[in-house]
């Protein structure tokens, strides 16, 4: 057998004839002089979404996968990025969050996954970048799938959260959550404790990626006096919660297990929010400026149990009129 290499264009349109001929795993790799978990890989990755093997497909997904993960290796600014953010002690998901935020505007944005891809790669060429990794795996492990609150690292307990965030004794630390709306399109909603501030956004997918770099923007955009902390419930679009600890110094704390209760204060937001931004509604049909409008409308509405002052002016009250909050 040989040593793994990705499959021929020929090779992938004999595998077609093959599987479709219902030949079996071990017979094709004797007749191609391949590792039976060459091919298994192959028809993991390139399948069609309805587990059919088309070799057509198979080589466009193959051709678009070796360019974007080429694309370090071709952007030479963006490859040195990567590679002094890594000898600085930065892991693939902090430099993916971080250039998905915007951060730095001469370079594109990229996955996580890339990076990983390109670290792997690099090793192949006697480059030993993954030394920079935690774990220090020189070949990259096998992934399998985890039940879901595995998936988020580095949980810490409610329950341990300090007596000044307890008892909204203290301004700066936040509830988030996503709301649901028409053709399950998520909003971003995140609410200050103490002053029932609320900032908003349209994410473009559930993914803890497109959560957490939307997190990462809307806060660079608050008063860092206001940054702190955030409590979060139990979904998975909160995996990627370290990057607020590393980027924006805000602790992150967890509720219990299906006790999304327990962060009442945006419960209640959403509640307020759901007047303008109901279930059915196609948030498509919005632009982001009339979301912030809606935001703007919640914030200026007076609360009772703010004493009737409205969530701008107990900001101002606790840190001045001079406090910086960008809506867009």
């Amino acid at each position: 057998m040989r040593s793994y290499a990705h499959l021929s264009t020929e090779e992938r349109d004999q595998l077609g004839i093959w599987r479709a001929a219902g030949r079996s795993l071990g017979a094709i790799s004797r007749e191609l002089g391949r590792a039976k978990s060459t091919i298994s890989r192959e028809l993991r990755r390139n399948a069609l979404p309805s587990g059919r093997y088309s070799p057509l497909h198979a080589d466009g997904a193959y051709q678009l996968r070796r360019r974007r993960d080429a694309i370090l290796e071709r952007d030479l600014n963006l490859g040195r990025f990567v590679r002094d953010r890594l000898a600085e002690g930065w892991m693939p998901e902090q430099i993916s969050g971080w250039l998905k935020a915007g951060n730095e505007p001469r370079l594109r944005a990229l996955g996580c996954e890339t990076i990983y891809t390109f670290i792997y790669r690099a090793a192949q060429k006697s480059e030993a970048l993954w030394r920079y990794l935690t774990r220090r795996h020189k070949r990259r492990r096998p992934r399998h799938a985890r039940p879901a609150r595995d998936r988020i690292k580095d949980r810490a307990s409610i329950h341990d959260r300090p007596i000044a965030v307890e008892t909204r004794g203290e301004i700066g630390h936040w509830e988030g959550d996503l709301i649901i709306c028409k053709h399950a399109r998520p909003v971003l909603v995140l609410h200050e404790r103490k002053s029932r501030l609320t900032l908003a956004a349209r994410l473009m997918g559930k993914t803890a990626a497109e959560t957490i770099s939307t997190m990462l923007a809307v806060f660079a955009r608050v008063d860092p006096r206001l940054r702190k902390s955030i409590t979060f419930d139990n979904d998975t679009a909160f995996a990627q919660h370290a990057l607020l600890r590393t980027m924006r110094d805000m602790t992150t704390w967890f509720c219990d297990a299906y006790a999304s209760w327990q962060k009442g204060g945006i419960e209640n937001a959403n509640g307020r929010l759901r007047r303008w931004l109901p279930r059915n509604l196609d948030i498509d049909q919005l632009s982001d400026h009339d979301i912030q409008e809606i935001v703007l409308t919640a914030n200026l509405t007076p609360r009772k149990c703010l004493g009737f002052k409205t969530p701008f002016q107990a900001i101002h009250a606790e840190l001045g009129k001079d406090v910086q909050i960008r809506f867009s």
